[in-house]
């Protein structure tokens, strides 16, 4: 049901793929949110948000948030999509 009401859009829980994070929309039209370990339907709990290991690692290349220099797959989910398991 999660997966449906995401591609959906029509729902105030989103998904931010580039740190694997779900959250809950603050709706004062800005892009705030709050972040949720638990699927809001039934209750399992959601994969493990990478936000702090995504900061991690574009620092350990060297790279400072909004360096345009940072490699592409860091824009996306593909740099912890490409990693093994976490």
């Amino acid at each position: 049901m999660m997966t449906t009401n995401l591609a959906g859009g029509e729902t105030a829980i989103l998904f931010v793929p580039k740190f694997r994070e779900y959250g809950i929309r603050v709706l004062d039209g800005g892009s705030g949110f709050i972040a949720i370990e638990h699927c809001p339907w039934c209750g399992k709990s959601l994969p493990s948000a990478l936000r702090h290991v995504w900061f991690k690692e574009i620092e350990s290349r060297g790279f400072e948030v909004g360096d345009e220099a940072i490699p592409t797959e860091f824009l996306s989910d593909a740099w912890w999509r490409a990693r093994p398991q976490q």
